[in-house]
Formats: structure tokens, sequence, C-alpha cells
């Protein structure tokens, strides 16, 4: 043990020669000299994180087929994204601390301000040329709000942290098989309408998977909004490597 100690080795790590594959003197000089090498790490149980960040799932395919009789399901592969989503989601919940709070918040003269300026909006071809929505301002809202706290305005860098000068809010759309968060890149700097306009155009061609890395890519925090299918409250999961 001292000589392991000394030697800054896991004594655990040494092969063992002697009675019963016990350690003895002459296995950590083996190590020391180069003549032996450490054994391999003892693979990640099944349902704990493994140290690469990634996860190992809890049941196989074959434990999780056989509680259901055969031929009262249809099976569906994974495809890339639906794999990705899986493994980020994954990842984030067993790696970012995560915590909770809730307030309610009295928006009438939001909503009153949102009635006035759609209502003050141009027509075209008998149609209004823009149409604000309750997430815009909740967007314009989080940007605005992330400039007034800078030390909320990071991400997380391993052994750094980086602060970000502008408010890139990412917003969760849900698409076929999976989600993309794209990002309005500077949204404290922009209108309500163009939130609007961008995030209308950046969801249609998320949802048509159209969109280029950058456009989904990074971001300092997130918006995720369920508000529209009457849900009061709900616990999103944080995307990596947002805060």
């Amino acid at each position: 043990k001292r000589l392991a100690r000394e030697a800054n080795i896991d004594l655990g790590a040494i092969p063992g020669s002697g009675p019963h594959g016990r350690v003895v003197k002459s296995d950590v000089e083996a190590v020391k000299s180069g003549k032996s090498q450490l054994k391999a790490p003892a693979p990640a149980p099944a349902g704990t994180p493994s140290p690469g960040g990634g996860f190992a799932l809890g049941m196989t395919k074959q434990q999780v087929m056989a509680l259901y009789p055969e031929g009262s399901y249809d099976i569906v592969p994974n495809d890339g994204m639906r794999k990705t989503v899986a493994a980020r989601l994954t990842e984030s919940k067993q790696t970012v601390p995560h915590f909770y709070l809730t307030l309610d918040c009295k928006i009438d003269a939001l909503m009153e301000a949102r009635e006035k300026i759609n209502a003050a909006a141009p027509l075209k071809d008998g149609k209004p040329t823009y149409k604000l929505s309750v997430n815009d301002f909740v967007i314009k809202a989080w940007a605005m709000a992330l400039q007034r706290v800078p030390a909320a305005n990071a991400t997380w860098a391993v052994d750094s942290i980086l602060y970000h000068k502008r408010s890139d809010v990412a917003v969760a759309v849900a698409v076929p098989g999976g989600l993309f968060t794209s990002v309005v890149k500077a949204a404290d700097q922009k209108t309500l309408r163009q939130i609007s306009e961008e995030v209308k155009d950046l969801a249609g061609r998320a949802r048509s998977k159209k969109l280029a890395p950058p456009e989904y890519q990074g971001g300092s925090s997130s918006v995720s909004n369920l508000g529209m299918y009457g849900v009061k409250e709900f616990g999103a999961v944080i995307n990596p490597p947002h805060g």
C-alpha cells in the first residue's frame, strides 16, 4: 500500500500475482518500471452515468420487449435525431444541477399592449402584416433581464464560465421526432416585431429541418413555453452548455 501510494498508483488497478489475486510488492514494482500494465477500469453498471458523460440505459431492448405480449406493439427504430435528443437530455439531467422556482406574474399590461400593437398592424391582402405572441414578449423580457443581470448571461465551459455580451436567446421548437433550440441572436437589441418574424422563420425552417448549425447551436439560455396548450407549470431540461 505504501509503495502504491508513493507512486500515486491506484492499488485496485494493479494486477495481483499473490494468493487469491492479492497484490504483492513485486506487482507494484512491475507497474512502476513499466513491465506490467494497469487493469482497465470496470465498465459502468447499467443505469449509471459513465465517466465520459454519456449514459447507460437501465434496461436492455430485450428486457423491455419481454414485458409486453409479442404482437401487441409496433417497433419503430430510433433515427439519429431521436438518439441525439435522448443522449443530450440524459446527459443534462445527470451532469447539470437543476432547480426550479415558480411565481405568478400579473401580465394585464402586457396583454393590453399586445392587443393594441396587433390592432395597429397594417393590412396586406386583407391580413395583418404581423401578429405578436405572448412568447415574443417573454423572449424580449428575458433578453433584457440577462443584460440587467450579466452573471446570469453565462454558459459553462468546464474550467471556466463564459459571460456573454449580448443576449442570444434559444427558443425550443418541437419537430417530428425531436426538438430544436433555434437561437434569436442579440434579442435584447431587437424590436418585438423583429423577434416575432425571426422566431416564425426559425420555427418554420426547424420543422422542415432546414436550419443551419449556427442557427440552433449556442445561445446563452433557452425559453421553453407550453402556455398556449393550457399548461400552467412544467420543468424544462437545461440545454448544455447553458446554465
